[in-house]
């Protein structure tokens, strides 16, 4: 059960125009601790070298006296090995949300690590430079209504182009969306790079069918694990590291995923 594979992804962009660069992608860890201290995947990062590594959500585990201590001594190390960009989930934007539910130690852990260098986006960009390449990275922090089981609330593009911002048509732009469940509208909405994962890659997968079962109780969803293009646009979609309520993961393995972006 403590065990994971790395996965990894190559993907092509004419806004790229050098070396290109790698990314780390960890979503979902939960609180789960790989290895002492999480030394397995500390160490799996190490070996990777990545340029940046990309938080798509669900780090801690929101739930009533719950400590984000987990959480924080893996960013402690993790910013020693790259860059990090933090997107946040629904697990931190309802800690975030009802401190008088979970108490003030994830505002706390907020500060915390930006005080290491963490970047947060919060429905917010930042812009840097990799080898040459010109990149934006945006965190998509959806309202809670949207992670509601038993319905679908529309996403439009009009709603994500109040939240995030439109598409950058120079930069090389990176999406950190947590839920997959609007993939068709991140697609639509243009980022060259989508990442996603919230939906534990279906929890059980089956062969033909993919995974069967997302947190929000749908059966069978269209994103649920992989690399899914749409007219040079990619959203790729992790199984995950942790696990939570249902602590069930049959032939699905956790993956820390490793995205090498470079020129067409």
């Amino acid at each position: 059960m403590k065990k994971f594979k790395t996965v990894k992804y190559t993907i092509h962009s004419n806004k790229l125009q050098n070396h290109g660069f790698t990314i780390a992608m960890i979503s979902d860890l939960h609180n789960v601790e790989l290895g002492k201290k999480n030394e397995n995947l500390l160490q799996a990062l190490q070996e990777a070298k990545p340029d940046i590594i990309c938080i798509a959500g669900d780090l801690v585990l929101g739930k009533k006296e719950k400590s984000v201590k987990i959480a924080y001594d893996f960013i402690k190390r993790a910013v020693k090995i790259a860059p990090v960009y933090y997107g946040l989930g629904n697990h931190e934007q309802r800690m975030k949300k009802y401190p008088q539910v979970y108490g003030e130690e994830y505002c706390i852990f907020e500060k915390k690590i930006q005080k290491l260098g963490v970047t947060m986006l919060e429905n917010s960009s930042s812009f840097l430079e990799i080898k040459g390449e010109k990149i934006q990275i945006s965190g998509l922090a959806l309202p809670e209504e949207y992670y509601k089981k038993g319905k679908k609330v529309e996403l439009s593009i009009k709603t994500m182009n109040r939240l995030v911002g439109k598409v950058s048509k120079e930069n090389f732009h990176i999406l950190l969306a947590h839920t997959p469940k609007y993939g068709d509208t991140y697609l639509e909405w243009g980022g060259d790079l989508i990442l996603a994962g919230h939906y534990h890659g279906g929890m059980v997968r089956l062969p033909f069918f993919g995974g069967v079962i997302s947190p929000d109780l749908r059966l069978f969803p269209k994103y649920c694990r992989g690399d899914f293009e749409k007219e040079n646009r990619h959203l790729i979609v992790s199984a995950g590291l942790g696990e939570h309520t249902l602590p069930v993961r049959i032939f699905n393995p956790r993956e820390l995923v490793l995205i090498t972006c470079v020129p067409e």
